[in-house]
């Protein structure tokens, strides 16, 4: 089964190859899937304190104790 690293290893191959594109059309396409693969790596991760959606500084220091 793949892993973080392979997902991120993805999605950087990804953007690598959007940046090399002249069409904008192909360019969003591999942004966005760069994007599905990082989001991948970023729930694959070990680390409990990094999320792919930390809106936790919203919520008060109370809620979070």
């Amino acid at each position: 089964m793949a892993d973080e690293h392979d997902y991120r290893a993805r999605a950087e191959a990804l953007l690598r190859q959007a940046s090399a594109t002249d069409n904008m059309k192909q360019r969003g396409e591999l942004i966005d899937q760069a994007m599905h693969w990082h989001n991948l790596a970023m729930d694959a991760q070990d680390d409990p304190y990094l999320f792919r959606n930390d809106n936790q500084d919203d919520e008060s220091a109370a809620a979070r104790a």
